[in-house]
């Protein structure tokens, strides 16, 4: 037979596993799931996009970032020739520790996943935006900044 005082400390225990942060647990196998696609150095591949609807969205992108070869960069790094570079790679800029370490290639899954949830992408990075949650609309922006900083 248990004891009452036996069945007190099960209840709480109980009690304290069920109050426990399994969010917390679970967002952070979801960051190493991300972290870990996002390391996949895979080849770049093409992406289908709206040049002018990419335009103005990427609007909201240029008072931190340029894309022209020889701007400065802004609150954010110069994105010329972002796709197929390291990240941190820019001569210049002070990135965060957690993207120098990260050890990420932008391809442009990688560039996708980061401008839908930057934050989970690389936790501790200095980008101050939530991300963009249509795929559509990242595509748009992705085409867009590479026609912008591609040689053709």
């Amino acid at each position: 037979m248990i004891s009452s005082k036996n069945l007190s400390l099960f209840l709480l225990v109980i009690l304290l596993m069920a109050c426990s942060d399994q969010q917390s647990v679970d967002n952070d196998q979801k960051g190493v799931e991300v972290f870990n696609k996002v390391t996949d150095h895979g080849e770049i591949k093409t992406i289908d996009g709206d040049l002018e609807r990419g335009r103005k969205l990427y609007l909201q992108c240029r008072a931190c970032h340029s894309l022209k070869e020889k701007e400065p960069h802004k609150i954010g790094p110069n994105l010329f020739k972002i796709i197929g570079s390291k990240a941190g790679s820019r001569e210049g800029y002070n990135y965060s520790d957690a993207l120098l370490k990260s050890e990420i290639v932008w391809t442009v899954k990688n560039f996708d996943l980061w401008l839908e949830k930057p934050y989970e992408i690389v936790p501790g990075n200095k980008m101050v935006f939530s991300g963009i949650r249509e795929q559509e609309d990242r595509n748009n922006i992705i085409a867009y900044v590479y026609d912008q900083t591609s040689e053709k």
